[in-house]
C-alpha cells in the first residue's frame, strides 16, 4: 500500500517539473521522462535548459 503511495508522489512531483519545462527548451515531454527516473536530475535539467522567449500565458491567449 506504502508503494502505491510513493508511486503517486514519485509521478506528482514528476509532474510538477514537467510544468516547470514547458516554458523551457526541454519542453514538458521530456521533463516529465526525466523526472519519472530521477525528480532531481530532471529538475536540473529543466533549470539548465534555455527559456523559450516571447511565451505568453495560456489566460492571456484565450482572452484576446
Amino acid at each position: 500500500m506504502e508503494y502505491i503511495l510513493l508511486l503517486i508522489i514519485a509521478v506528482g512531483l514528476a509532474f510538477g517539473v514537467g510544468c516547470l519545462g514547458r516554458t523551457r527548451k526541454i519542453g514538458f515531454g521530456l521533463a516529465f521522462v526525466i523526472s519519472l527516473l530521477n525528480v532531481v536530475i530532471g529538475l536540473i535539467a529543466v533549470l539548465c535548459s534555455k527559456k523559450i522567449e516571447n511565451v505568453e500565458p495560456k489566460e492571456m491567449e484565450e482572452s484576446l
